[in-house]
């Protein structure tokens, strides 16, 4: 019986935990300047834009989170447009550590 309940509440665990969102990873893109990257491989442009009250925080987060999905490494701010609504450009690269 305690075997059949200790089961039943494993079970339990393991599928609720499997159901939860895993944890946030930290940014792994690193902003640079561009005599940073010299060394590094060029790859994609990419665009933020926000229209909310944090703009430039926001539209830079999004940016960097196509870079990061993208697989870059670092990420080069070219542009920014505080006008409305916020943009900026960036280029992203790869760079082997």
């Amino acid at each position: 019986m305690f075997k059949c309940a200790l089961s039943g509440i494993c079970l339990i665990f393991f599928l609720t935990s499997c159901a939860l969102e895993p944890p946030q990873l930290p940014r792994r893109i690193n902003e640079a300047y561009d005599f940073e990257v010299t060394h590094c491989d060029s790859f994609a442009l990419v665009t933020g834009v926000s229209r909310h009250a944090n703009n430039l925080a926001e539209a830079k987060q999004s940016a960097a989170l196509q870079g990061e999905e993208l697989g870059g490494t670092h990420i080069v701010w070219l542009q920014t447009d505080m006008g409305e609504p916020t943009k900026v450009v960036a280029i992203v690269y790869k760079c082997l550590l």
